[in-house]
């Protein structure tokens, strides 16, 4: 049986789409999309993308909503990933277990 995915909240709010100026909103809008690349990732069992790849993916990409985090945006996720210790290059998603 496949699994759903259960995007959160935040998937369906259109400037969660747009990385905002305020830096305390930024790091949580960071936060969020580290936690939903995460989930993501680990349900799907995939552990590397590209940011071309990423670009396409329903990941970052919300048709319903016609909303789509630039690939500068998606940069910058993947950067905040990488310092966390989840991937080894900017351009390239690799997810290892925790």
């Amino acid at each position: 049986m496949a699994m759903s995915f259960e995007w959160p909240w935040q998937y369906r709010f259109p400037p969660f789409f747009t990385l905002q100026p305020n830096v305390d909103t930024r790091q949580k809008q960071l936060a969020a999309w580290c936690s939903l690349v995460l989930s993501f990732c680990r349900l799907h069992k995939q552990s590397s993308m590209t940011v071309m790849e990423a670009q396409e993916s329903p990941l970052f990409n919300n048709v319903k909503l016609q909303r789509k985090l630039p690939v500068e945006s998606i940069q910058i996720v993947l950067e905040e990933l990488r310092k966390k210790g989840f991937q080894e290059r900017p351009e390239q998603l690799r997810l290892y277990p925790v």
